[in-house]
């Protein structure tokens, strides 16, 4: 197993996730300029959403707790044991995934019909095509999460992150190629097509580590452990997952085009989860685990702290970033074609709900990845029963309120909540570990960010600019004027940056 330090393996990844947004974010685009806010792009984001989501739920769980037994057996007994250990796995959840795949096609009226109570008619059969055409995302998912382990046991996370960049590259084609032949069909199946091209992809990265055998010795006693870890975890995320699938089902009843806004805010809000937050946990999941199989926890709770640090200081100009120029952002992504100025209200409303919960979003991930090393899968289950109940409440009162930016704000109460939940388990594991030290520099750059926050909203209001030129100034003066700031305030983590690029500038 290589080694590879979590600083190296985070930016690499950072600058793959990057890539991936800024071609994400280019499919968003298309999509509002070419297709606008309809019930048909409500029907599609609805399936596709849903789809990816249960995907995540079912067969994440299993990668997830199966990460740290994969790693603990390649440690203890080698290449061969742990390559056994995959291929039992697959034949046990390639059947169940194919299973799932042809109750999801045989019954998607009854589906669609539950995601969109106030579809009828053609709007729900349209969605229905949808959910059956996208079913088959199940079984492609399962056989990359589970072969996808091997590579991230190995420190290798880059061909992971190959099925974002292959959906978002195939749907832009499909927009502007095939859309006006075949509506949104088209990117339905262009989705499709990019799970199989995943699967070929992720074996072939995975060539080196894993082979399959016709024979796979007895791993009864594994995969019922995989099961035990895996289940709690499962109905964790499903109830998480919950989450989304309840806030497009509010949406739908907001009218059509709300649940259009909702995913083109969701996007701008996955920038920052995605590029900084995911990056991160994702990779220092793996080091967690290989530290807990190598008996040095320690090293989990300093690498927790310094992760909250960095994670704190970098969102804190970006969430004045989003409140300050939330809507020259909305505009410059999707304000042109059949996106109206109503559109770019209503999303600028969701960008500011989830901006709120940035930093709540990036703590809670840190820590419940965590709880996952340590083999505990109970603990973010119950989390996520408050999570969901807290955000269907709250939902329903917000969007009654101020619509669709309401559902998003709800999201951001709930991590808010769950996250304070979740702190005090975690030194159970990690005796030693406080966040204490930490209070006096989360308190300077919360200070910081406030204070540049109103005088960019000063700042803004006298800019002659439009969008782009707005953001471009505002942009410049908030990053500038918080590094300045924060170097004068003596916050640790900046002093800490700032000599490692001296140093690496004198080399």
């Amino acid at each position: 197993m290589k080694k590879r330090s979590v600083a190296s393996s985070t930016l690499q990844v950072s600058i793959a996730l990057f890539c991936i947004k800024v071609l994400g974010v280019l499919k968003q685009a298309l999509i509002a300029a070419v297709c606008g806010a309809t019930a048909e792009t409500d029907a599609y984001f609805v399936a596709t959403g849903v789809t990816v989501a249960l995907c995540s739920v079912l067969f994440s769980s299993v990668s997830i707790s199966l990460l740290s037994m994969h790693t603990d057996r390649l440690i203890s007994r080698g290449r061969e044991s742990s390559n056994n250990l995959i291929n039992a796995v697959l034949r046990v959840f390639i059947p169940i995934s194919v299973g799932i795949t042809l109750l999801f096609a045989a019954y998607s009226p009854i589906i669609a019909g539950f995601l969109a109570p106030s579809y009828q008619g053609e709007r729900l059969r349209t969605l229905s095509n949808y959910i059956r055409v996208m079913s088959v995302m199940f079984l492609f998912a399962c056989y990359y999460f589970i072969v996808n382990v091997v590579l991230e046991t190995d420190k290798r996370f880059l061909p992971g992150k190959g099925q974002s960049f292959l959906q978002n590259l195939f749907v832009c084609i499909a927009a502007i190629a095939f859309y006006p032949h075949f509506g949104m069909s088209a990117l339905v199946y262009a989705f499709l097509l990019a799970g199989i091209v995943q699967c070929i992809q992720i074996t072939w990265n995975a060539r080196h580590e894993f082979r399959f055998v016709g024979r796979v010795n007895s791993e009864r006693v594994a995969v019922k452990r995989l099961l035990q870890l895996a289940l709690p975890l499962l109905v964790g995320n499903a109830i998480y997952e919950i989450n989304d699938i309840v806030d497009k089902q509010i949406a739908t009843g907001l009218g059509y085009g709300n649940v259009s806004y909702l995913s083109y805010g969701s996007s701008i809000n996955e920038i920052v989860t995605t590029l900084i937050i995911q990056s991160v946990s994702t990779v220092l999941f793996s080091h967690y685990a290989t530290w807990i199989a190598e008996g040095k926890p320690e090293k989990v709770g300093n690498s927790l702290k310094k992760s909250i640090e960095y994670l704190v200081v970098l969102i804190m100009p970006i969430m004045v970033m989003c409140f300050v120029c939330g809507d020259c952002i909305v505009a410059i992504l999707y304000g042109r074609g059949n996106f109206d100025a109503s559109a770019l209200a209503m999303t600028t409303s969701v960008v500011f709900g989830y901006a709120i919960g940035f930093l709540f979003q990036a703590t809670r991930a840190n820590l419940v990845r965590v709880y996952y090393a340590f083999q505990n899968t109970k603990t973010p289950m119950i989390n996520g029963v408050f999570s969901v109940a807290i955000n269907v409440t709250f939902s329903i009162l917000l969007s009654k309120v101020i619509g669709v930016g309401g559902i998003a704000l709800a999201t951001s109460v709930a991590m808010l909540l769950v996250t304070f939940l979740l702190l005090p388990g975690v030194k159970k594991y990690i005796p030693g570990f406080s966040l204490r030290s930490s209070l006096p520099d989360y308190g300077k750059a919360a200070s910081i960010a406030i204070v540049i926050g109103i005088v960019a909203y000063l700042l803004r209001r006298l800019l002659p600019f439009g969008s782009l030129g707005s953001f471009l100034v505002i942009g410049i003066f908030t990053v500038l004027s918080y590094v300045g700031a924060a170097h004068l305030m003596n916050i640790q983590v900046v002093k800490v940056i700032e000599g490692k690029l001296f140093s690496r500038a004198k080399r």
